[in-house]
């Protein structure tokens, strides 16, 4: 049968109706189960022994993929309707324009947003080069002190490994740049080690039956 993406819930399901199911790992740089298999079946609980399993994304040496070609067309698909996206007014926000001129906060949603954000992020090459966590004003609003793409990597709105890759290109444009973990790049990799500590720990998000709270 065809080949579709799935969540986590729906892989059984599709599996015993003999549909291959195909899970990328593609918010984090690594698969935190690899890293985790790497370690004796335990998540690393220090950065430098993340560091040190993980090494380099192995993706990382040649340009990543932008285009979504095998997304099949709007219509019928064999069995299966490929509906399009609602739009804002359909899911009940009513006049999303106006809201926009509303809302007080400069921060917007979506991919564009991201897209644009980063952009801006990364033409001042000195100030990536220099970025240095935990340095700056983290109370600063209308001009943060960092680049403020961490929901847009949440909500994949931005691809974590695009970002890694922009980085990477303005590091070879300057004559040198701060290192993990205080760098931007250290900061993503920050996001993968504490992705895989809360893949391996059950309760994580909790006190409660979680084993490595204090």
């Amino acid at each position: 049968m065809g080949k579709f993406i799935f969540d986590s819930i729906q892989q059984n399901y599709a599996s015993s109706a003999g549909i291959e199911v195909f899970s990328p790992v593609s918010h984090t740089f690594f698969n935190p189960a690899e890293i985790i298999q790497k370690n004796g079946g335990k998540p690393p609980l220090s950065y430098p022994s993340f560091l040190k399993l993980a090494g380099q994304p192995s993706w990382a040496s040649s340009p990543l993929s932008v285009s979504l070609s095998f997304l099949p067309p709007v219509g019928d698909v064999g069995s299966c309707e490929i509906l399009e996206v609602p739009t804002v007014k359909e899911l009940g926000y009513g006049d999303y324009e106006q809201y926009l001129q509303d809302e007080l906060t400069p921060f917007r949603g979506g991919e564009s947003e991201a897209l644009n954000r980063l952009k801006e992020s990364i033409s001042n090459k000195e100030w990536v080069a220099n970025f240095e966590k935990p340095k700056g004003d983290p109370s600063a609003y209308v001009k943060p002190a960092t680049t403020v793409l961490s929901p847009y990597l949440k909500f994949g709105c931005l691809s974590s490994r695009y970002f890694y890759q922009c980085l990477i290109d303005v590091y070879k444009d300057v004559k040198k740049h701060t290192a993990p973990p205080v760098s931007l790049v250290g900061q993503l990799l920050w996001r993968d080690f504490f992705y895989t500590a809360a893949f391996g720990t059950p309760n994580f998000d909790r006190m409660k039956g979680n084993r490595i709270c204090k």
